[in-house]
């Protein structure tokens, strides 16, 4: 029996907001507010933010917009947030499975640098697109995932 290695994608996220919270992002959203005005809103990292983003397209609960996310901060935006738990929990991504083989991710890789979209890559591996677009988060980071989601059409599912 071979023993295979795994990862978990964004393992050090905080995926817990509070019900308001996500309201209050909806509006903030929807008022052409960028990733770094909401970060430093809700004194969160942005790549929490963007997780959170990635949550509420994958529901249908906020709209592309024409400003993409906007403008980006330097990555040592730390969590001043205290940690608390909410009144209202919300667990974001919350149905996501984070847990990808070591063979999976190379695979991906492969696939990502030969430019498949994110929708092809997922029918290959057989998971899911917002599952993609976490591991490309975790895999390249907030900035590279971005820049390559813009300079491309067909990259976003």
């Amino acid at each position: 029996m071979s023993a295979f290695k795994v990862r978990i994608a964004l393992e050090e996220v905080n995926f817990l907001w509070d019900q308001r919270e996500v309201l209050q992002f909806r509006e903030l959203w929807n008022s052409n507010y960028t990733l770094l005005e909401i970060s430093k809103r809700f004194k969160r990292k942005q790549i929490e933010v963007a997780a959170l983003i990635l949550d509420q397209v994958d529901k249908f609960k906020i709209r592309k917009r024409k400003m993409g996310l906007g403008d980006i901060g330097d990555k040592k935006v730390r969590n001043k947030k205290k940690k608390e738990m909410p009144l209202y929990v919300y667990i974001a991504l919350e149905e996501v499975n984070f847990i990808w083989n070591e063979n999976d991710i190379e695979l991906f890789k492969d696939l990502w640098m030969k430019q498949l979209g994110i929708e092809e890559i997922a029918n290959k591996l057989r998971r899911h697109q917002i599952e993609i677009a976490t591991l490309i988060l975790d895999q390249f980071g907030l900035e590279y995932m971005l820049n390559c989601l813009i300079d491309t059409k067909k990259r976003v599912a």
